[in-house]
């Protein structure tokens, strides 16, 4: 069994604390003994490369992944075999987002880092956005580029329960998250959904795979083999 997170955010994501940089985060979840994380910073996977590499450093596995807002205002999680894939997914993403410059005094600083966790530089396209991407449109984006479809925390703001008041068939989607245990013939996840740092260890997952690996973690959800750790999971709004 592996100890994972598959839902985090960076300094990149604009409603996220700029103390969210690889280094710092890296701690933390060394210190919980999280070993597989999921960077999933809002429409946007910019600052996944950088992580990557820091984490390494701490024995640390990133899979690669993005929270994207539909147009429907509900809020996916798509994960990567590979940063390369996600970057160009990413890219994807940015030209179904407005062309409105952001406000960060008002939706937050979105800050690119680099591996001494120093600033480099600010997104200047507004990611607290919805894209112009329906739901089905974004799951065949996310099937385009071989990637996992997941409703992310499905009964909080933005989730699809929340939004639509259902958890729709079609598209098909690979597992959910959620906060509470619900009934459902996909693999559950629950995750920190961390945006500052004291969020880190709140919720973490049991997987059973043997190799952190995207197909592995494919495998996974196929399986069933996701299990919420409830000793080490605390609620988070």
């Amino acid at each position: 069994m592996i100890t994972g997170d598959f839902h985090v955010h960076t300094c990149l994501s604009p409603c996220a604390d700029i103390t969210m940089v690889p280094n710092e985060m890296a701690k933390r979840f060394s210190y919980h003994g999280i070993e597989w994380i999921g960077i999933t910073d809002h429409n946007t996977c910019g600052n996944v490369k950088v992580f990557e590499r820091v984490f390494s450093k701490y024995g640390i596995t990133v899979l690669p992944g993005i929270e994207v807002q539909s147009v429907e205002e509900v809020h996916v999680l798509g994960y990567f075999e590979s940063v390369e894939t996600a970057e160009e997914f990413s890219k994807v993403i940015y030209s179904h987002l407005p062309d409105i410059k952001n406000d960060p005094e008002r939706f937050g600083y979105q800050l690119f880092v680099d591996e001494e966790d120093h600033f480099t530089g600010t997104e200047e396209k507004i990611l607290a956005s919805s894209t112009d991407l329906h739901l089905d449109e974004l799951f065949k984006l996310i099937k385009a580029f071989k990637g996992l479809f997941v409703y992310a925390h499905v009964e909080r703001t933005f989730g699809v329960l929340k939004q639509l008041g259902f958890i729709p068939d079609n598209p098909p989607y690979d597992a959910l998250e959620t906060i509470r245990k619900i009934k459902s013939d996909k693999a559950i996840l629950k995750s920190s959904d961390a945006h500052t740092l004291d969020q880190i260890g709140t919720s973490v997952v049991k997987v059973g795979v043997n190799h952190r690996t995207f197909e592995e973690f494919k495998r996974a959800l196929e399986r069933r083999l996701v299990f919420i750790d409830e000793d080490n999971s605390r609620s988070y709004s």
